[in-house]
């Protein structure tokens, strides 16, 4: 125990036994940029003892004034985030194992990617998968917390099936387009992804080594160094506390235009995954193949200047270059196939 000397003097936490304990837990971090990346360097750093580290995106230069797992080198590569994430989480605790898997968490695979765990952590940035992951934790019955951060401000609280308010007594129904700020419209700053993922981190351990949830929601704005704790009782009448589960029910979204990003996520049609070796020698001469590895391979094509697809080994793909769907799917279309 002599690595965590001095959070073994946190009375709060519960020293040696609460130590062990996290030493047993199984964790899972949904999504590895701004604040998923941070969450998981503090559970690794923190000696939880095993991580299951789930994200579908690659890392871009424009992730690193924010995300603080990856690097110049990793953006060049091209490489899937889960991966590189990973490779870095690895030298900093070897006592820990970790997990990661390059895919996109959705209704049809929700259940099985959070099970086994003791604890699951938001680094997500669209509400519609958070109603997913809360319908995945109650049914499972997994606590989790809830952070999310745009512009300037930090907004979380934990759920603990059965005993909190979940997410969707916090919200209900997707917002409609244009109602609520995202990435897109007020950007993130860094240091406010630092501050919600903190506060996530540490009411995490709290909960892993048998502590009491926090009570209430969390908003915190950087900026102006306001800080608020909201009551947010149960609702009587949320579905999926009385056990209706629909977010897992609905078919998973075909086409996702990704905050921040001037792209587009595809999931193809059907089950079958691409054949990345094949596909490779397929598009050999026809533009740069600027990465490619079992997970992913990512390619610029000469005759569409400006777009850049990278096709996953699970059957999605993103494109840039654009925000237009039908553009996106008529560019997978012409260099993937349909």
């Amino acid at each position: 125990m002599e690595r965590y000397a001095s959070q073994l003097r946190v009375k709060a936490l519960g020293g040696p036994q609460a130590q062990a304990r996290l030493a047993r837990s199984q964790a899972v971090v949904v999504g590895l940029g701004a604040t998923g990346g941070a969450l998981a360097e503090a559970l690794v750093r923190a000696g939880v003892g095993r991580l299951r580290l789930i994200d579908r995106d690659v890392v871009e230069l424009t992730n690193l004034h924010r995300q603080v797992l990856f690097d110049e080198a990793d953006a060049a590569a091209g490489l899937a985030k889960a991966e590189a994430g990973a490779a870095r989480l690895a030298r900093l605790n070897h006592e820990v194992a970790l997990e990661p898997l390059v895919t996109d968490l959705g209704p049809d695979n929700a259940l099985e990617l959070i099970a086994g765990a003791d604890l699951v952590l938001d680094g997500t940035d669209n509400f519609a998968t958070r109603l997913v992951l809360n319908d995945a934790c109650l049914a499972r019955g997994v606590p989790w917390v809830y952070a999310g951060v745009v512009g300037t401000t930090v907004h979380g609280f934990p759920v603990v099936p059965g005993r909190t308010a979940c997410f969707r007594c916090y919200l209900p129904e997707l917002p409609p387009p244009g109602a609520a700020e995202t990435c897109e419209t007020a950007g993130v700053l860094g240091p406010a992804v630092l501050v919600g993922a903190g506060f996530a981190a540490a009411e995490g351990l709290k909960l892993l080594a048998g502590g009491p949830p926090a009570e209430g929601l969390l908003v915190v704005d950087v900026w102006t160094r306001e800080a608020r704790r909201l009551a947010l009782p149960r609702d009587p009448d949320c579905a999926a506390c009385a056990g209706r589960y629909e977010h897992l029910a609905a078919p998973g979204q075909r086409e996702v235009r990704l905050c921040g990003r001037d792209a587009v996520m595809l999931r193809a049609p059907g089950s079958s995954a691409p054949d990345l070796v094949r596909l490779a020698g397929r598009l050999e001469g026809l533009g740069r193949l600027e990465a490619r590895g079992r997970h992913l391979l990512r390619f610029v094509p000469a005759r569409d200047e400006g777009h850049t697809l990278t096709v996953f080994a699970d059957g999605r793909a993103i494109v840039s270059g654009t925000q237009d769907p039908a553009r996106a799917r008529s560019l997978y279309a012409r260099w993937v196939g349909s």
